[in-house]
Formats: C-alpha cells, sequence, structure tokens
C-alpha cells in the first residue's frame, strides 16, 4: 500500500528523470515518522504542561542525574541554543527546574530537574513510552529489528 512519501518521489522520478530520488523514500519516511511522532507527544503531554521539547530537556537533566550548562543540554538534545534557551525559561517558570551559577564559568549557569519536575518527567515518561509502544505495535518482531539494525546505523554514519 503506497503512502505519502511514495506519491512524493514519483513526482519526482517523473519530473526529474535525470535525478536518483531514491534517498526520498528513507529520508522523507524518517522526516514525515519525526513530525508525526512529534505532533502526538506534544498532544499527549500536554495533559503534563509539557510540549516534545520541553520533555526531551527535562528528561535530559532527569537521565544525566547531574547539574547541566545550557550548553550541555543542546548537545544532549541537539536543540539549538536559543531553543534550549527558550525550553529552560518555561521549564524555570513552571518550577520544573532550578538554575545556579556555574563555578567554573562566572558567566554560565547549570540547571538540574526540581522535584516537581522529576516527578512531572515520571509520570509523562510513562505515558510517553506507552504511546510509543502503541506507535510501533504494528510491526512484526522481524521489522522492528530490521528498522532497529538500520536506522542505529544511518544514525552511527550520521553523528560521525
Amino acid at each position: 500500500m503506497p503512502d505519502a512519501v511514495d506519491a512524493v518521489h514519483d513526482r519526482w522520478r517523473r519530473l526529474r528523470p535525470d535525478l536518483d530520488v531514491a534517498p526520498i523514500l528513507v529520508v522523507g519516511r524518517v522526516t514525515r515518522l519525526g513530525r508525526l511522532i512529534q505532533r502526538r507527544s506534544d498532544e499527549l503531554l500536554r495533559e503534563h504542561g509539557l510540549g516534545r521539547t520541553d520533555f526531551d530537556v527535562l528528561a535530559a537533566l532527569v537521565r544525566r542525574d547531574a547539574p547541566l550548562t545550557p550548553t550541555a543540554v543542546a548537545d544532549e538534545t541537539l536543540l539549538s541554543a536559543p531553543a534550549v534557551t527558550k525550553r529552560i525559561r518555561t521549564l524555570l517558570d513552571a518550577g520544573l527546574i532550578a538554575r545556579s551559577s556555574n563555578p567554573d564559568d562566572g558567566r554560565g549557569y547549570l540547571v538540574v530537574p526540581t522535584d516537581a519536575g522529576r516527578e512531572v518527567l515520571a509520570a509523562a515518561l510513562d505515558v510517553q513510552v506507552a504511546a510509543e509502544a502503541a506507535m510501533i505495535a504494528g510491526l512484526g518482531p522481524d521489522e522492528r529489528a530490521g528498522l532497529e539494525t538500520g536506522l542505529a546505523a544511518l544514525l552511527r554514519d550520521l553523528e560521525g
């Protein structure tokens, strides 16, 4: 059964027969899936007062279990510096993270999750992981294993 990316690929193949547009079948699907997952996550996490990027920042802080600089948060989440700054401000205002001066950099600061932030993340994580499980429930074991292997190889290659 064709999907939206098949249609895009086929259109480009007709418009540009001189160009190998086969990569669209992988990259286009990964991009489209990312956007669909982001949208579903935003809707789901809204119940917890979070968007997906808020969740990602808070999760990075809880996972690392140590104060992080905004730069380290950006590295961990692959968000841009302005996006991290915005998310930190939102999470600070909500009382989900705390900020302190960075003893190693007089101009910088560190952020950590508050107890309230840890509680919100724990509740949101349970819901998010269950939703992610539901998203892939239609895949058979071989399909899932193939995706895990292929996507991991692609990620390793792109991250260098």
